[in-house]
């Protein structure tokens, strides 16, 4: 873990030129340069998922040339929900939170994957609604091949597949967005 080179103390997670920063440090840099302040939000809060269950997060705001970032990030030790939005440098920060938020419930509100039971009555895991959405992230096991989050838990390639098995001969369509787009269907199931 290497230190933010302006204060020493907390963990430097933005690399800005050459150096490197913590969040803190890095957002009063950009203050000064961009004239701009973050404003204050809570540091963390809990959400609930389609199915009730509380979900807590981390949030971050972090000044940038190009605008304003939040992110909220799920704290579990594996996998976890993560969203993200930008506005301009000017926009209205509290507005942003706001929608950070409901892009939160929203992403939340549908469960991708369901245990699902055989005649015989064995449980397998199966699609809900014949679709799935997640996040691509750095697989430690194996750091040629991504995990997969999905519902806030990391799948391996191999249990992905697993549950495409139920749909062979079916077509397949995969779309990849950035962290701050909205996943968004045609039309709901």
């Amino acid at each position: 873990m290497e230190k933010c080179q302006t204060c020493k103390k907390d963990e430097s997670t933005i690399r800005y030129g050459e150096e490197r920063f913590c969040l803190t440090c890095y957002n009063t840099l950009m203050t000064e340069e961009l004239g701009v302040e973050a404003t204050s939000y809570p540091k963390s809060l809990s959400i609930r998922d389609g199915l009730g269950e509380v979900h807590r997060y981390r949030l971050r705001k972090r000044l940038d040339p190009i605008g304003v970032i939040m992110e909220a990030e799920e704290q579990v030790e594996e996998g976890g929900y993560f969203f993200q939005l930008s506005g301009d440098i000017d926009c209205d920060q509290e507005k942003l939170l706001m929608k950070l938020l409901a892009k939160a419930e929203k992403g939340m509100a549908e469960a991708y994957v369901e245990e699902k039971l055989f005649e015989d009555e064995t449980t397998y895991h199966g699609l809900r609604n014949e679709r799935l959405a997640g996040r691509i992230e750095w697989n430690p096991a194996a750091e040629e091949i991504p995990l997969l989050v999905v519902d806030g838990k990391p799948y391996m390639w191999e249990q992905i597949g697993k549950l495409l098995m139920h749909y062979e001969g079916f077509q397949l369509k995969m779309e990849i967005l950035d962290p701050g787009e909205e996943i968004e269907w045609n039309k709901d199931k």
